[in-house]
């Protein structure tokens, strides 16, 4: 029975190692992005650092840290909102797709959805 399986197992094999890895986007750069938040529209700006499929995001003297797998991004980190006066932390679900990216992020019990576009 082996002896039939084997010359299937070498196909399977390669075709296995000629499929190739979903590369992550290179989102690096500045980003404007708009808030849909349940006290508002609110208007950011992150300036994305990428590595890899490391994330590091800079807003208002702020650091959220996370990951991208293909078009899929995660990230997390304490977030000051002065409109609340307190911190909590702010984890961010998105997708980058045609030059946009559109998510959505909980602050402490809030929920809220947003759209960015990099800036020229």
């Amino acid at each position: 029975m082996l002896r039939f399986l084997r010359p299937f197992m070498v196909v399977l094999a390669g075709v296995m190692t000629s499929v190739p890895a979903l590369q992550a986007a290179d989102i690096s750069g500045k980003w404007k992005l708009v808030w849909d938040t349940e006290g508002g529209i609110r208007h950011t700006e992150w300036e994305i650092t990428q590595e890899g499929d490391s994330l590091t995001v800079k807003t208002d003297g702020q650091v959220l840290k996370g990951t991208i797998d293909g078009d899929r991004i995660n990230l997390e980190g304490k977030l000051y909102a002065t409109e609340a006066g307190y911190s909590s932390t702010l984890r961010v679900n998105a997708t980058v797709s045609d030059g946009k990216l559109k998510g959505q992020g909980t602050w402490d019990q809030y929920g809220m959805t947003f759209t960015g576009t990099r800036e020229e």
